[in-house]
């Protein structure tokens, strides 16, 4: 099923912001697939060039603000992921296109080394690209904040044999700031994360993709000396080398466009408006999902006497810590303030619409670099740079929020997108069958109740007392009226107990079964989990079992 369902079709609601009284939603529940190479593509691939083409329909009769900027916008983007990817692989697959000759697809996500159900989406957006004839780009968020600067290894203890975990690092950063502020601190540590993280996978995986991928890694932070540009770009040049034909483009590079000025100034310009729809389409989607906390899926946007939060970030070189931006418009609409309510404050006086974006696009700066919050972002991916956009799971979720405040905003009825992740288990997971071990955790859980509330299922094993279970039988052959059962339950009580005591040793031994089983189950759930780094896995392995569930795809 497709997103056209997720807010019905209904009449605009950019004039009030009326969402409850004027859309009937119908949220999808995206469920990640948990088993190995079990996957979630939805709608079906087959749906790729249906979803390409409607969204096309749907752009055209987008208001004159959006549909005036797509033209620019769309060119500027190929020019720049073009010129952008081709610092460090080859792009003439992407030749130099005018917009509106292709179609473009769009991914996104943070430039991390993630699952590989994140992984499988950037085979996806080339798989899609292949069936529609389009540019595929995948955007790369690097204004999101970084974290810790590791990630967790499996490792097998050479003396007990046990399962554990280390963190192996790539850098001593902490993280804390956007990752395009994230310098490599420790280029030592960088050098050697692939040996380490090889290492420590020793007698779990013996040739993790790491060894080769770090090598691409080690060349992109000599070009560029920051972490998110370093993974990201290390990722693409190892799917060169597996032929997928997809462009990248960072989100702060986007961010730096005139055209995204122009889309921002839309807001701005308009941003009370903005500010009820935004609120008003979050305070829906929480009720709508029993969702208590104001903070989730995104906090509402704040109002300060004349000021409003924007729904965009603030920061520098030298204070990376990101800031929101708060905006406060003159009375005539000709002043526009710009600040993070801290220290930094810009102001853009304008007499028309055309220089005031220009003057936004000039605001910005090496210490002041705005970007667009989530939402925003896909908003802009999806109505103004793309034709089809590739979600993640969490994507899918909470951009259903963002359909709810662009129909709100605009009035349009917001394109279609894919959700899409996949499971891979690490190799050697078959030994370790967690189902098995639930199963038989479930029935020592199931004898050790029984032998509290019904012992008589062991007499022969524990040489029970005949006229305990006699009488216990009896008492159950006549269960006494309601009201009338205070006594009778107080010698069911004692006589099973009587008969509990006789099975102490029985018990130990399950509740050691019980105790093993469990470890076995914790072993067994390291080896099952979907949350593994993708670099950790053979590449061979990993690509594989991606092919294979794109060209069986299951989901029409």
């Amino acid at each position: 099923m497709d997103n056209e369902s997720n807010t019905a079709d209904g009449p605009a609601i950019a004039d009030d912001c009326a969402i409850a009284d004027r859309i009937t939603p119908n949220f999808q529940a995206y469920q990640a697939p948990r088993g190995h190479c079990d996957y979630l593509v939805q709608p079906g691939l087959s749906q790729t060039q249906r979803l390409i083409q409607e969204n096309i329909s749907l752009a055209e009769s987008y208001p004159d603000e959006l549909r005036s900027i797509r033209e620019s916008a769309r060119k500027q983007l190929l020019q720049d992921a073009r010129r952008y990817t081709s610092a460090y692989r080859d792009v003439s697959f992407a030749s130099p296109a005018q917009p509106g000759s292709q179609s473009i697809v769009m991914a996104g996500h943070q430039p991390t080394l993630f699952h590989p159900g994140v992984w499988f989406k950037n085979f996806a957006l080339n798989r899609v690209g292949e069936l529609s004839d389009s540019i595929a780009i995948n955007l790369v968020v690097d204004s999101d904040v970084a974290g810790v600067s590791s990630i967790r290894v499996p490792r097998l203890d050479g003396a007990s044999g046990e399962f554990g975990f280390s963190a192996v690092p790539y850098d001593r950063r902490g993280g804390g700031v956007p990752y395009e502020q994230a310098l490599i601190e420790d280029r030592e540590t960088f050098d050697a994360f692939d040996r380490n993280v090889a290492n420590t996978l020793t007698g779990i995986v013996d040739d993790p993709m790491v060894t080769t991928m770090w090598q691409f890694a080690r060349e992109a932070i000599n070009r560029c000396g920051y972490a998110g540009c370093a993974l990201a770009q290390a990722r693409h040049r190892q799917e060169a080398d597996l032929d997928l034909q997809t462009l990248e483009i960072p989100q702060s590079v986007v961010c730096r466009g005139e055209a995204f000025a122009t889309f921002v100034m839309g807001i701005l310009r308009d941003l009370p408006r903005f500010h009820d729809c935004y609120n008003a389409s979050a305070q829906f989607y929480r009720q709508a999902h029993g969702i208590r906390s104001n903070a989730h899926p995104v906090p509402d946007l704040g109002r300060d006497g004349d000021w409003y939060q924007a729904p965009l970030w603030v920061y520098g070189n030298q204070s990376p810590k990101r800031r929101g931006v708060w905006v406060r418009l003159s009375a005539s609409g000709s002043v526009m303030e710009i600040s993070d309510r801290d220290k930094r404050y810009r102001k853009i006086e304008a007499a028309n619409l055309d220089s005031a974006d220009e003057a936004f696009a000039a605001l910005a700066s090496p210490e002041f670099k705005i970007r667009s919050r989530a939402l925003v972002t896909t908003m802009y991916a999806r109505m103004v740079l793309s034709d089809l956009f590739l979600h993640g799971i969490g994507g899918g979720k909470y951009d259903q929020l963002g359909d709810l405040i662009s129909r709100a905003f605009w009035g349009v009825r917001p394109q279609h997108f894919m959700v899409m992740s996949a499971t891979v288990l690490l190799p050697g997971h078959q030994q370790h069958p967690i189902g098995r071990i639930d199963d038989a955790i479930a029935r020592l859980d199931r004898k050790c109740r029984d032998i509290e509330y019904q012992p008589e299922r062991f007499a022969d094993a524990g040489n029970l007392p005949a006229d305990l279970i006699d009488e216990k039988r009896s008492m159950l052959a006549s269960v006494p009226p309601k009201g009338q059962r205070r006594q009778w339950h107080r010698r069911i009580t004692r006589l099973n107990q009587s008969m509990s005591n006789q099975l102490q040793t029985m018990r130990s031994e399950l509740i050691a079964q019980l105790a093993e089983l469990q470890s076995q189950r914790r072993v067994a759930a390291h080896w099952n989990s979907r949350e593994h780094s993708f670099c950790i896995y053979p590449l061979d392995y990993l690509t594989q079992a991606y092919r294979g569930m794109l060209e069986t795809p299951r989901h029409a």
